[in-house]
């Protein structure tokens, strides 16, 4: 019997596999081993968990308040000699919306000889901020306005910033003093504000 032939011992502990032969053609191959291989490091997940957070969808833009959205009443009226006179505005709709900007606010009672029946208050002076009307919440517009004695509305007509659609509210304030044509009314509207006063 031959004696046997040993592999390339390198090259069978590379693998891990030791073969043995011997000679002659009977002969059978030893019984080959494949050495485990411990692996300490845990199995990598075949795909990375989301969180709560990337999952959710990017917060969706807030519509502005409309017409539809809105409803106005006359609220209080505070002051001595100058007076203010405050517009609810109530988000009616299911929905948070915003509002920013003035509105527009409308005095009609008889027809005055020089300026006739309506009298469209100026703006204010003021920067107007943004801000959100939550679902039942409510916002204001702030009428500033100077008593008269011979012009009695009998109506405010209301329109909600960036709105073409108006509101039609009865006017039970008293006399107001007109000046239609005057550089620094003591008579005019303020943005709109968040809350009712």
């Amino acid at each position: 019997m031959t004696p046997c032939r040993t592999a390339l011992v390198a090259a069978l502990l590379s693998t891990g596999l030791l073969l043995a032969g011997c000679g002659g053609g009977d002969a059978t191959p030893a019984a080959s081993a494949t050495a485990p291989v411990a692996s300490t490091a845990p199995a990598a997940p075949t795909s990375a968990p989301t969180s709560a957070a990337a999952e959710a969808d990017p917060a969706q833009q807030v519509e502005r308040c409309t017409t539809t959205t809105l409803q106005a009443s006359v609220g209080t009226t505070l002051g001595d000699g100058q007076k203010d006179t405050t517009i609810v505005w109530r988000n009616t709709s299911d929905a948070p919306c915003t509002m920013t900007g003035f509105g527009g606010v409308d005095l009609r009672g008889p027809d005055d000889p020089q300026w006739g029946p309506s009298y469209s208050l100026p703006r204010a002076q003021e920067e107007p901020t943004t801000f959100v009307v939550k679902p039942g919440g409510t916002a204001h517009t702030v009428v500033t306005w100077l008593p008269g004695d011979s012009w009695t509305p009998t109506e405010i007509v209301v329109t909600a910033p960036d709105e073409t659609t108006s509101t039609t509210l009865p006017w039970d304030q008293g006399p107001v003093l007109r000046q239609d044509g005057a550089t620094r009314p003591g008579t005019y509207i303020h943005p709109v504000a968040p809350g009712s006063v």
